[in-house]
C-alpha cells in the first residue's frame, strides 16, 4: 500500500510538472514567436511550436502515466486559442451551443495521444532520458506531428468554412518538428553544461 501511494504521488507530481512546463512553453511561444508570425488565418499553426517538444519527450519518458497532465494543458491552451480568436464565447455555452467546446476537446485528445499512437506504430518502448537519441526524437516528432496534423486539420476542415487544409497540414508538421528539435537541443545543452560544472567541481 505504501509503495502504491509513493507511485501515485510521483505520477501526480510528474503530471503537475508537465502541465506547468507545457503552459510555460505555450506562453513563451505566444509572446516571442507568434508575435513575429502573421496569424492571418484563424487558429493557424505556429511555424515553431515549442510544446510539441515537451509532448514528445514527456511521453517518451513517462508513457501513458503522463497523459492526464498533457491533456489538461492541451485543453487549457486550446480553450485560450479558441477564445482569443473569437471562436469560443461564454454566450455560446449559455445558449447551449457546445460546437467549439467539442472541437477543443477532440483536438486536445488527438494532440495528447498522437505521440503514443506513433510509438505504437513503430513498436517503440519507453526509455530513460540518457538513452534518447536525436534519431528517436526526429522519428517520433515527425510521425506524431503527421498524426496530430491529420486529425486536427480534419476536425477543423469539417467544422469551419474555408479552412486551408493543405497549407495548414504542412505548417502543423513543420512547427511541431522544429519545436521538438529546439527543446531537445536546449535540454541537451543544459544537461552538458551541468555535467561539466559537476565534474569540474569534484575534480578540484
Amino acid at each position: 500500500m505504501k509503495n502504491n501511494n509513493i507511485l501515485y504521488n510521483q505520477n501526480l507530481y510528474n503530471n503537475i510538472v508537465v502541465f506547468f512546463l507545457f503552459i510555460l512553453l505555450f506562453i513563451i511561444q505566444w509572446v516571442l514567436i507568434n508575435s513575429f508570425q502573421n496569424l492571418n488565418i484563424t487558429l493557424v499553426a505556429s511555424l515553431i511550436y515549442l510544446p510539441h517538444g515537451l509532448r514528445v519527450l514527456a511521453t517518451l519518458i513517462g508513457g501513458n502515466k503522463i497523459l492526464p497532465g498533457l491533456f489538461l494543458a492541451h485543453l487549457l491552451t486550446g480553450l485560450f486559442l479558441h477564445y482569443e480568436n473569437g471562436n469560443l464565447e461564454l454566450t455560446e455555452l449559455i445558449n447551449n451551443d457546445y460546437k467549439d467546446l467539442v472541437i477543443v476537446l477532440l483536438t486536445s485528445t488527438g494532440s495528447t495521444f498522437s505521440v503514443i499512437i506513433s510509438m505504437f506504430f513503430i513498436k517503440f518502448n519507453f526509455i530513460r532520458v540518457r538513452n534518447i537519441t536525436l534519431k528517436d526524437i526526429i522519428t517520433i516528432a515527425i510521425l506524431s506531428s503527421i498524426i496530430n496534423s491529420f486529425f486536427n486539420n480534419t476536425i477543423y476542415f469539417i467544422s469551419y468554412e474555408n479552412w486551408e487544409i493543405s497549407s495548414q497540414f504542412i505548417q502543423f508538421i513543420i512547427g511541431d518538428v522544429i519545436g521538438a528539435l529546439i527543446i531537445f537541443y536546449s535540454l541537451k545543452f543544459i544537461n552538458n553544461f551541468l555535467v561539466n560544472i559537476y565534474y569540474k567541481r569534484y575534480k578540484n
